[in-house]
């Protein structure tokens, strides 16, 4: 893949579920950093590189991008992969910078191979395991490199969110026995802590600047602990099963989707009534925020639509952004574009067809960052890159903005 020149300035940007955070997303949780007072998942610092030496722009042809005096192939260049700047010390395909190296310790590559959520922060990549290992949390440089495991023996983590000093995941445990927990570890592995214990299902965690907080989709409540001295507070819920799933903050407010109320809600960080922003739709999903809009994921039976709401609306009527979506699988902001995953309604995910695309918050001048990826899923973005995780292929990607 061939992009010209990209120039984005970094603003508000949001957490992973998951996600994906907004102390400057993942999905997550994600996911989501930008000094906003939400969750941490898409730092200032981006791992990019000098995108040219300073002096007159060169004029390229032959489909080369200019990237100050230097004509570069982006499609192919370690140092502007995907875009200038863009450095990648593994492998630059198409544009993508796959950040697990070939030739680690034995046992590594195949041991990320299962996938579920993904978060940033100004140095890594960090992402869940559900099943292998008996479910364990990894992280690898931003440019590239062997990955490192934070911790192992889980029963499937998901969502996640860093601070830059701690990680901070939901394992999921079984929902007959309630044996979810939420916890932290540090950056560069370590003894866990543990923030919360008998979850049903804890799904998404975000953090701020004093918090950590999680839905937990079995009975749908959504829940906040201090990061240090732990002691969980309820915020919302119950409501039942599967009526809390993706969620973001800013220094305010929780907010997440309910996906089987087909609406997406807010509560008040310090406590109080929940807030119905949106009319029903089918099935939410994936969500970011901005200083304004929240943006989510409206998944039908057949196709998806991305949809905005404003933050402070009371039973408003959604806006579709972006409709005829095949799956939509995670969402970021940095309050002008928005970036997301589009994985194949064709299974397994292992088709080869899912997507990572760009669009301006207005919803126009869509652009295809990279393809023929195997079911993309929970995106995070930094000043200069994408990041994403692969279901099917156990693959974690990044590309330039």
């Amino acid at each position: 893949m061939r992009t010209g020149l990209l120039c984005v300035v970094f603003g508000v940007v949001v957490a992973c579920g998951g996600a994906d955070t907004t102390l400057g997303n993942g999905d997550g949780g994600p996911g989501d950093d930008s000094g906003q007072g939400g969750d941490v998942n898409q730092p200032p610092s981006d791992g990019g590189g000098d995108s040219g030496d300073s002096g007159p722009t060169a004029t390229c042809d032959g489909g080369l991008v200019a990237c100050g005096q230097q004509c570069v192939d982006t499609s192919t260049d370690k140092q502007n992969c995907g875009g200038c700047g863009i450095v990648c010390n593994t492998t630059c395909t198409a544009g993508v910078c796959q950040l697990i190296a070939s030739g680690c310790d034995a046992g590594v590559t195949s041991s990320v191979g299962d996938n579920a959520c993904i978060t940033i922060d100004g140095t890594n990549v960090y992402w869940g395991t559900g099943l292998v290992n008996g479910g364990s949390v990894w992280s690898v440089p931003k440019s590239g490199g062997c990955p490192q495991m934070l911790i192992g023996g889980q029963s499937g983590p998901h969502g996640i969110a860093s601070d830059g000093t701690s990680v901070f995941f939901a394992d999921e445990g079984s929902s007959q026995s309630a044996t979810g927990t939420v916890q932290s570890v540090p950056v560069g592995g370590g003894s866990p802590t543990s923030i919360a214990t008998g979850q049903a299902f804890p799904l998404d965690v975000a953090v701020d600047a004093a918090n950590v907080y999680w839905t937990d989709q079995n009975d749908g409540s959504v829940w906040k602990s201090p990061k240090t001295n732990p002691s969980p507070v309820k915020l919302a819920g119950p409501a039942g099963q599967y009526h809390a799933g993706y969620l973001r903050v800013d220094a305010t407010n929780v907010y997440f989707t309910d996906p089987s109320g087909g609406v997406v809600k807010s509560v008040p960080i310090a406590g109080g009534n929940v807030t119905t922003l949106s009319t029903q739709v089918s099935n939410t999903g994936h969500l970011a925020i901005d200083g304004t809009t929240a943006y989510f994921a409206s998944r039908g039976n057949t196709s998806s639509a991305m949809m905005t709401i404003a933050l402070n609306a009371n039973q408003g009527t959604p806006n579709q952004l972006v409709p005829n979506l095949p799956t939509l699988n995670g969402i970021e902001t940095d309050g002008t574009s928005i970036w997301f995953a589009e994985a194949s309604n064709v299974q397994p995910y292992q088709q080869n067809t899912g997507e990572i695309h760009r669009v301006t918050i207005g919803g126009t001048n869509d652009a295809k960052l990279a393809s023929g990826q195997n079911g993309p899923n929970c995106i995070s973005v930094d000043s200069t890159s994408v990041y994403w995780i692969n279901t099917g292929g156990g693959m974690i990607s990044k590309t330039g903005k």
